[in-house]
């Protein structure tokens, strides 16, 4: 796309981001920078890659105003996923997790009529068996066809979200998984919850951090 223009060293990093997770070694990358810059432009190029090689691309967006469910971002794609498999392949990516995955996406039961309730736990085991239940499945997802997860927009993310992202971080290096961030950084202050994730985030082996920033002289005069 001739469109498409003073981004290619960022876009050559994600592409080596991403040939690590078709390797299996899954990578996360945050984009970050100024609204407009071109940061969701940017994954959709990488996503006309992924594609080209036979990956799946998954697209989840977090909402700015009040009222999103928590987990928003993740529960769209996964949705939709949900909506298009069929039962018995659903059935057996999600296996014992089919529960806990139907306590935030109905869709499951309807596909699958015969899973049983979620038993109770206290809050943090319920959620640690939900953040693991999620992650085993996304990794089966990804056995058959390797997937990329575009997160949009996470400055609006929800914390539920935001520590689902922190968990699935560090689960990601044995998988065939690419999760890509994107944010407005100029968005986020010292106390703004992603702020404490992407601390959370820096010191794993298969995070990076990527900043778009203008275009100089030459791509302004190519633009």
């Amino acid at each position: 796309e001739s469109w498409f223009i003073g981004r290619e060293q960022e876009l050559a990093v994600l592409t080596a981001a991403f040939d690590d997770a078709l390797s299996g070694r899954g990578r996360l990358v945050m984009l970050a920078g100024e609204p407009g810059i071109g940061k969701t432009r940017t994954a959709r190029k990488l996503a006309s890659y992924a594609e080209s090689v036979g990956a799946q691309v998954w697209w989840g967006w977090c909402y700015e105003e009040q009222g999103a469910p928590s987990f928003w971002p993740w529960v769209q794609p996964i949705r939709s996923y949900v909506q298009v498999t069929d039962p018995t392949s659903l059935g057996s990516q999600m296996g014992a997790g089919a529960s806990d995955l139907s306590e935030i996406i109905s869709e499951v039961r309807e596909k699958l009529p015969d899973v049983e309730a979620a038993s109770t736990l206290e809050p943090q085991q319920a959620r640690f068996r939900l953040f693991d239940s999620i992650s085993k499945f996304l990794k089966s997802v990804s056995q058959s066809r390797p997937l990329l997860f575009v997160l949009d927009d996470l400055q609006w993310a929800d914390q539920p979200s935001l520590l689902l992202l922190e968990f699935l971080a560090g689960q990601l290096s044995d998988s065939k998984i690419m999760l890509i961030g994107t944010y407005r950084d100029i968005e986020v202050s010292s106390d703004h919850p992603l702020t404490k994730t992407l601390a959370q985030l820096a010191g794993g082996e298969s995070y990076q951090r990527l900043e778009l920033k203008g275009l100089e002289g030459d791509y302004i005069g190519q633009l």
